[in-house]
């Protein structure tokens, strides 16, 4: 079906309208408001589709609304007439699915399951990681100077079909209405359309895309506010001069009277929220509630910050002190590129999974109104937007209505059962999936001995720099502040890059996986007893915790090497035991891929921030 078939669809239009209607909003340039359009709204969707299929479609110029702002210009919103929101909403439920998936990690507004919250996080954790100067920029009315031309290639460069391109055409060019007249707008997206966050997103994703290539650089970006969070003043320069000359080249620039490096000793504004490197809060503190996460909010009144913000103040290079904790750990060893950054596939699904564990025993899943509804004796467990579930993952008996299985495998969704008793998992899949030549691939890249051992480093380095982040965040609350495993796991990440075969490889992971546990011992209560890592069976609630942990996240590894093209039976070896995945629930991998160091052909691609999961037990 053609894009724009799909937009003029009953379905499509009529939950356009509905979305309209609950966003509210006043009328166009025409007067229509939404009680008139509701009064007939069946017959008006029916002349708007009509009208663009035969091309006598024109939308109605735009209405120029002023929204004060207190000790600020207006912000200017040009509000399209009912029926064209209701038509660019349309477009939005259409083209977002497809344009969401090429989108960054770095990039937090106006996607399914991610928010400020998830933004301001980000920034938190990269802080708490060590992480001491920040690039605090401004994009000058990003909005009004997007370039038309640029924007329409890039939306063509990745829609299946260009059937909907001469509507956005339209959109893009539609006049605003102002006391002067219609102005006609050369460049520019309007802001107060429903597609033009759509847009604002794709435009900027090359941004995210050239920032993010730098290792030393964490972009955090809520539409056009940005930060680049990085460990050194050099490196921070560095990214202020590369974002400088991406903005230049796609018609932009940076508002440099508010764009500055900044560290979080003196204090950071981004997103309504005050950091500094003891904490955060809500500038106003009655936004805290929805602005912070449970787990950033400050406890009793107040977290020991002064109630007024001070403005962050820019210090010549010279002053700025080293960063005052290590930095993150290297996402990448010796220059290489990230595994999976500028591999692109068309029906990739994001970093990491979206999760509706099925755990009620008696459950009954079913469809209703584009959400998946969990039922059981006539009674409503949970209600789930259907574009907010990557997979289902059932974990007890129950029933999944044939309808929420073929809305699952429409959106390439998956269907999980996991193994049970030595029994394999089972994975539901849309077969129509002709990506030969990418497993093609795949095999011939596990006969290559070399890419072997080179895939094995970085996994295995990766690993180990892991372990040592998440070690070195709880042991720096604790007296002497540092881990007791720091050294020993620093230099074992140092030989695991340096390894000359998968023996000593494999010699350096395990040594690594021990220093690690036994530090990990030291994190816990004195009531929670951990001998060490024990795993068939687990012999501890410790062990038995961290199996479950293991097990969740390979159902969840095992949906994204099948739904990203790939062959999760084939990791980089040829010898594989039959029906068996290359990934073991426990956290290791079969005898077969020790060949290969336990490296698998598909990797997640780097995402420290966690999406939303939906749980529910009953």
């Amino acid at each position: 079906m053609a894009l724009l078939d799909n937009l003029l669809s009953d379905d499509t239009l009529t939950q356009a309208w509905a979305r309209v209607r609950k966003n509210g909003g006043g009328a166009g340039v025409d007067g229509i408001g939404l009680d008139e359009f509701g009064r007939n709204a069946l017959l008006r969707l029916s002349r708007l589709r009509d009208q663009v299929r035969g091309g006598r479609y024109q939308p109605t110029p735009l209405l120029r609304v002023e929204l004060p702002r207190p000790g600020r210009e207006p912000r200017l919103l040009a509000v399209p007439s009912i029926g064209d929101r209701v038509l660019q909403t349309a477009a939005t439920l259409v083209l977002g699915p497809i344009l969401d998936r090429h989108f960054e990690d770095e990039s937090f507004a106006y996607r399914p399951g991610r928010s400020v919250r998830d933004a301001i996080a980000r920034v938190a954790e990269l802080r708490d990681a060590g992480l001491a100067c920040v690039v605090d920029a401004d994009i000058r009315a990003f909005f009004d100077h997007i370039p038309h031309r640029q924007l329409v290639q890039r939306l063509a460069g990745l829609l299946p079909d260009g059937s909907v391109l001469p509507l956005a055409r339209q959109w893009l060019a539609a006049p605003v209405q102002t006391a002067e007249g219609n102005v006609r707008p050369l460049q520019g997206v309007a802001q107060g359309s429903p597609l033009s966050p759509l847009l604002a997103n794709l435009y900027l994703d090359g941004f995210d895309e050239a920032i993010a290539a730098d290792d030393r650089w964490h972009l955090v970006r809520y539409a056009d506010d940005f930060v680049i969070v990085c460990g050194e003043v050099e490196s921070a320069e560095q990214a202020l001069e590369a974002a400088a000359l991406w903005l230049a080249n796609a018609g932009l620039e940076l508002n440099f009277d508010k764009t500055r490096i900044v560290l979080f000793a003196q204090g950071l504004s981004f997103l309504g929220v005050h950091f500094d490197e003891h904490g955060q809060r809500a500038e106003d503190p009655a936004a805290e509630a929805w602005l912070l996460p449970p787990h950033l909010r400050p406890a009793g009144t107040g977290n020991g910050l002064p109630h007024a913000v001070p403005p962050p103040v820019a210090l010549p290079a010279a002053q700025v002190p080293a960063p005052v904790a290590p930095k993150l750990a290297a996402r990448t060893h010796g220059g290489a590129a990230r595994p999976g950054r500028g591999v692109r596939h068309d029906d990739a699904p994001p970093p990491l999974l979206r999760t509706l564990y099925l755990a009620e025993p008696g459950a009954y899943l079913r469809i209703d109104g584009g959400r998946i509804l969990a039922m059981k004796n006539g009674e409503e467990l949970l209600s789930v937007p259907m574009e907010k579930v990557d997979q289902v993952l059932a974990t007890e008996e129950g029933a999944v209505s044939f309808a929420v299985l073929r809305a699952l495998l429409a959106r390439g969704a998956g269907f999980v059962l996991p193994g049970t008793a030595g029994q394999p998992p089972g994975l539901l899949l849309s077969a129509a999936d002709n990506r030969i030549d990418l497993r093609r691939s795949q095999y011939r890249r596990s006969e290559d001995s070399a890419f072997c051992l080179s895939a094995a480093r970085a996994i295995v380095a990766g690993k180990i720099g892991n372990g040592r982040v998440l070690l070195r965040r709880h042991y720096r609350f604790r007296p002497g502040g540092q881990s007791p495993a720091e050294a020993a796991l620093h230099e074992m990440q140092a030989h695991a890059l340096r390894a000359d075969d998968l023996d000593a490889l494999r010699g350096v992971e395990g040594a690594a996986a021990r220093a690690y546990f036994e530090a990990f011992a030291g994190l816990l209560p004195e009531r929670w007893s951990f001998p060490g890592r024990h795993r068939q069976p687990p012999t501890d609630p410790v062990n038995a915790l961290l199996s479950y942990g293991y097990a969740v996240l390979f159902q969840n590894l095992l949906t994204l090497v099948a739904e990203r093209g790939l062959d999760p039976i084939w990791g980089l070896h040829s010898a594989r035991r039959p029906s068996r995945p290359g990934l073991r629930p426990d956290g290791r991998v079969s005898r077969a891929d020790r060949r290969c160091g336990g490296a698998q052909a598909a990797r997640p691609r780097r995402h420290s921030r966690q999406r939303l999961r939906h749980r529910w037990r009953g």
